[in-house]
């Protein structure tokens, strides 16, 4: 081995690797709360979210209508939410301006049969969805002053499940229940059963591929067989293709940069996994399905993927939430994204945004208006949503991959590490762990928090002045709070002389 060992990363582009060891230059074992996308050669932290309120100052007045799907509507330019009122009926607040301001609950908004979250569109100047047990309801009109329509039409069997609304190459908007996809013409005459998958597959998520339509299935029963993509030309009796994806149920379909990007939960909650379940990210563009990133989890979530959705700047936004304990006590959770910077960049996963409110019972569903994400989470109606001021309050996290300087069987002594941010904002603090020999916790090195500084050498424990702990493998964990931005970070280090390898 060579006499002085360096490593220096400043590139973050390459998101989360398939393997901890992976030798990688910019890939990690996870970031939370950080962009890796806009600028591939730092951590930008994401502004920390805040609870978002109804018409009252009552901070827990919204979450009474258990709100759970998100719609910004071009036809108004307002931020619409589908929750229920006190009897379990379908219930639509909005937003006049989606980032700031208070919620407001119109008393036309009611309707008068079970709420179904899951579906939950903009189409001719109405907002659409399904209630109780067949019911096709409309809202609108969004320009004037909304009423609503409880029963546009019905549909010809109980509704089990649902799925999101298109509006497709034809100009026809589409949403699917159970294995039905259902056709709104924009004289907005409603046809029930346009198409019809398999009746052993329901219908999770519908997206556009060009003047096709993408639709996902998952089996009815996750015991048995696997989940399949159907391409429909809008008006076939037969699928113009049909792609198998594997075990699991795929849960979210969606275009991204001409590909048909999905993502499975394989077993995340069903004990059938044996305790080996995983999110799939696949995806699709003719021939055969390909995976290109799985992550498992060492525990059993108890909780599907939510069948919320969103595309921008070239990647695709999901939720979910990833056991990392065998104790079921840790675990990644929140906003994830699959994508890339450009053309120029590999497509990387990353868990782009977290909630550091969100209680066990994990993520409801999100929306989007621009760049501020909405999310309910909690199981009770909380609703978060990215906070209108530059405020930093959550941790952003990067953990490293591990590291052995191509030798793991020798001990290694660290002479200094090194870490460099973005002149430091008042009152940002950007900070430096590790952790040896897969150790569980993570070992404090020091801290830049020096106003406008942009760089730091550590040559031991900052708190105690004790020598770095030798080591074999080592990993390095980066904090940021109050805004820094990190560029880079890097370890020197040399053969440790005597010890016993």
């Amino acid at each position: 081995m060579a006499d002085t060992l360096s490593i220096k990363i400043n590139n973050f582009s390459g998101g989360i690797a398939d393997d901890i060891r992976k030798t990688s230059a910019s890939e990690f074992q996870i970031t939370k709360h950080f962009d890796i996308f806009s600028n591939p050669n730092r951590l930008t932290p994401y502004r920390s979210l805040e609870t978002d309120t109804d018409t009252s100052v009552s901070a827990t007045d919204l979450k009474q209508y258990l709100v759970k799907d998100f719609a910004y509507a071009s036809a108004s330019s307002k931020l619409y939410g589908l929750g229920q009122n006190g009897s379990g009926q379908t219930k639509i607040v909005y937003k006049n301006d989606a980032t700031t301001g208070l919620w407001i609950k119109p008393t036309s908004s009611e309707g008068t049969g079970a709420v179904q979250n899951g579906c939950f569109f903009e189409f001719k100047d109405y907002m659409w969805g399904v209630q109780g047990t067949r019911d096709i309801f409309k809202w609108g009109l969004l320009s004037g002053t909304p009423t609503i329509t409880n029963s546009v039409s019905t549909v010809g069997a109980d509704i089990t499940s649902v799925a999101n609304g298109i509006i497709a190459a034809d100009g026809n908007a589409y949403f699917a229940y159970n294995n039905v996809i259902v056709r709104i013409a924009p004289g907005l005459t409603v046809t029930d059963s346009a198409k019809t998958v398999p009746d052993t597959y329901k219908i999770t998520s519908l997206t556009n591929y060009g003047s096709y339509m993408a639709i996902a299935a998952s089996p009815k029963s996750n015991f048995n067989g696997q989940s399949k993509v159907f391409i429909w030309n809008l008006s076939s009796d037969l699928f113009a293709e049909t792609a198998d994806c594997g075990e699991g149920e795929l849960r979210i379909l969606e275009n991204v940069e001409g590909t048909l990007i999905g993502i499975t939960d394989r077993y995340l909650n069903n004990a059938t996994g044996a305790g080996r379940g995983s999110m799939i990210i696949g995806a699709y563009s003719g021939g055969a399905w390909q995976v290109l990133k799985e992550v498992f989890t060492k525990k059993l979530t108890g909780k599907s993927i939510p069948t919320s959705k969103a595309v921008k700047n070239n990647r695709l936004f999901f939720a979910a939430k990833i056991m990392t304990n065998d104790a079921g006590t840790e675990y990644h959770e929140g906003i994830w994204s699959f994508g890339r910077k450009n053309s120029g960049y590999n497509f990387a996963l990353t868990l782009d945004i977290i909630d550091e409110n969100v209680s066990t019972d994990g993520i409801q569903g999100f929306g989007t208006a621009a760049n501020f994400f909405f999310i309910a989470h909690s199981g009770d109606g909380s609703v978060d949503k990215t906070n209108d001021a530059a405020t930093y309050a959550f941790t952003s996290i990067y953990e490293s991959q591990i590291f052995d300087f191509g030798e793991a069987c020798i001990t290694k002594a660290i002479k200094r590490l090194s870490l460099t941010v973005v002149p430091l904002p008042v009152s940002a603090v950007a900070t430096l762990k590790i952790r040896v020999n897969e150790s569980t916790s993570w070992t404090t090195i020091g801290s830049i928090i020096t106003t406008s500084k942009i760089d730091r050498y550590f040559f031991n424990i900052e708190a105690t002045g004790v020598e770095f702990p030798t080591f074999k493998e080592m990993q390095v964990r980066l904090e940021s709070t109050g805004g820094a931005e990190i560029t880079s970070f890097g370890i020197e280090a040399t053969p440790y002389i005597g010890a016993e390898n």
